[in-house]
């Protein structure tokens, strides 16, 4: 059977899209960069004061300045060529005149009618060179790299972008995914569920969680278990780039999708991974589009979401960070795990300690066991850890980086 890490890496190896397309800046959070950006223009773009004070030349330190006005931000001072023995008032922000060495603080100097005591008589500071310059290019030099192809860009590096004058992005659009869930049994959440019969929680956990990523989703409704209708549903496939099932991928007999996707060509990647809990989870492809099948059991399909799907989905979309992020905690009890295979436990993070639900004992199909905690730890071949062991940790809203360091051994 495939491990864990074998599906990570069969999943994120898989070819990107290519598609392209072009988003005005407000609307480019989320988006996933398609090339990188060089630095046009420095920033700061010209010398600049860092406060509120008096620029000079270091030799006038100590002594009394005449003032030649007052530049505020915004003006253009290039012209400017400050001398010997004078000074001009200048604002945060504003641009330095030529020949400025350095910039006194207001509360440093005494003002009177003929110009400026820098500093103060009664004032002991010592003022090095280039105190209270803001530099040309010393936070972004000219033709530097910004921002790499694959970045998912957040409102900070839309700040950046912007800061370069640059109004559109060029992204790789987003992947068109179609959900479907499987399965007599299951009901929409709008019909009156008989005894015998289940809601439907996982194209809603799906379709939300994916769209929140900048995924373009798309629920296409429940699958019968009936081939002629399953057929008829898979001839609609090859119109997205992921298809999405949950039940249906398990060894039962109603579980018909792999019979009916083998039987159109569909080649699977791995039909099984060897994981605790959610053994029932497969990968395939049709012509061009990849089939993600996951277990009908709500608690499982969010734990695949969260520490696989998700990572070959970022993947997929062209993302150069596409593996969970890890975080550090104690373990706050000993644990008992099983040998020879990945398992997952979830629990609830609190003031650095990682607290097991229920002694890293997992229930069935529990969807308000995820609904209560806030973190997931992936042991790998792990049979028994101490208390105060510090593991890595998944949370729920974890971001993305670019190695696998996610996994506890």
């Amino acid at each position: 059977m495939t491990t864990f890490n074998q599906a990570l890496q069969i999943g994120t190896s898989l070819p990107h899209t290519t598609r392209i397309h072009t988003l005005p800046l407000f609307e480019s959070c989320g988006a996933i960069l398609a090339q990188d950006i060089i630095a046009t223009r420095p920033l700061p773009a010209f010398d600049n004061s860092a406060m509120d004070g008096y620029a000079i030349r270091m030799q006038d330190y100590g002594t009394h300045c005449i003032c030649n006005g007052s530049i505020l931000a915004g003006d253009d001072s290039s012209a400017l060529i400050l001398r010997q023995g004078h000074t001009y008032k200048v604002m945060t922000g504003s641009m330095l005149p030529q020949n400025t060495q350095a910039v006194v603080q207001i509360e440093w100097v005494q003002e009177n009618e003929t110009g400026v005591y820098i500093p103060a008589p009664n004032c002991k500071q010592n003022l090095t060179q280039g105190q209270n310059i803001r530099l040309k290019g010393e936070e972004i030099a000219q033709n530097s790299l910004l921002l790499q192809k694959g970045k998912r860009l957040n409102h900070l590096d839309l700040s950046i972008i912007a800061s370069q004058g640059i109004a559109q992005v060029q992204s790789f659009a987003p992947l068109h995914i179609g959900i479907y869930s499987s399965g007599d049994e299951v009901i929409e959440p709008h019909q009156n569920a008989k005894a015998h019969q289940i809601y439907n929680t996982n194209a809603t956990s799906l379709y939300s969680l994916l769209q929140q990523r900048g995924f373009k989703c798309e629920y296409r409704g429940i699958l019968q278990d009936d081939k002629k209708a399953l057929c008829a549903a898979i001839e609609q496939f090859h119109q997205y780039d992921v298809i999405i099932t949950s039940g249906g991928a398990s060894v039962g007999d109603a579980d018909l999708i792999k019979e009916v996707l083998k039987a159109q060509g569909a080649k699977m990647l791995f039909d099984g991974i060897n994981v605790k809990p959610g053994r029932h989870l497969a990968l395939a492809t049709l012509g061009k589009t990849l089939i993600i099948l996951l277990p009908g059991n709500p608690l499982a399909l969010l734990l695949h979401l969260h520490t696989l799907i998700l990572s070959i989905l970022e993947s997929l979309q062209g993302a150069s960070a596409f593996f969970p992020q890890s975080l550090t905690f104690k373990l706050n009890e000993s644990l008992k795990l099983k040998a020879n295979t990945t398992s997952m436990i979830l629990g609830r993070c609190e003031n650095e300690t990682f607290f097991p639900h229920n002694g890293g004992k997992i229930g069935s199909s529990s969807l308000t066991t995820m609904w209560r905690n806030n973190a997931i730890a992936l042991f790998d071949n792990v049979q028994s850890l101490p208390k105060g062991t510090p593991i890595k940790v998944i949370l729920y809203n974890a971001d993305f980086c670019d190695i696998i360091d996610f996994l506890n051994y």
